[in-house]
């Protein structure tokens, strides 16, 4: 649960940060579509992009492959899924670029890429987040132990073994008869 936790705190911020940049861009309409095609047009940037969707996906998958029926299964899924962007990018160039053409002059798919990053970014963020405003209490830290701690344990040891030795009763035998 902890690398779920620390996962979705790296991967929600980022997604949230990517769908909100991406809708601003395209509302805005600035320069953000033709942005998109000198990306798209450039095969080392998609080179590039796909050594670290690779990268990025492979360390996802090794450290957090659960399979279980919870949002923890959004980071596994986001992880094989930039695994095989990584392996697209890098072994199909022509084919990503052709189909990154068609959803640029389409509009309507990136719009529902950044709403989709943007939910994603969302989820994970709140999960991620969740112990921080949640109203349990948080755990008291325990104190430093101070110089005298060991003494003091040393004598309740030895007051402790005092009090069972005087507790103790001898075992009575048993008459032969």
């Amino acid at each position: 649960m902890k690398t779920s936790i620390y996962i979705s705190r790296l991967m929600g911020p980022v997604l949230l940060i990517i769908g909100i940049g991406m809708a601003l861009g395209l509302l805005m309409e600035t320069d953000y579509s033709s942005l998109m095609k000198e990306f798209i047009a450039n095969r080392a940037v998609i080179f590039l992009t796909g050594i670290l969707a690779l990268l990025a996906g492979v360390a996802i998958v090794n450290a957090h492959n659960v399979w279980v029926p919870d949002w923890r299964l959004i980071i596994t899924i986001l992880g094989w899924l930039l695994v095989l962007r990584g392996i697209m990018l890098l072994v199909f160039p022509e084919a990503v670029q052709s189909i990154g053409d068609h959803i640029v002059a389409s509009g309507r798919g990136v719009m529902a890429g950044a709403a989709v990053t943007f939910v994603l970014g969302a989820i994970l963020c709140i999960m991620g987040y969740e112990d921080l405003w949640a109203e349990k209490p948080r755990r008291a830290t325990r104190a430093a132990p101070s110089r005298a701690a060991p003494a003091k344990a040393a004598s309740r040891a030895r007051v402790s073994r005092a009090r069972r030795a005087k507790t103790k009763r001898p075992r009575r035998r048993k008459r032969r008869s």
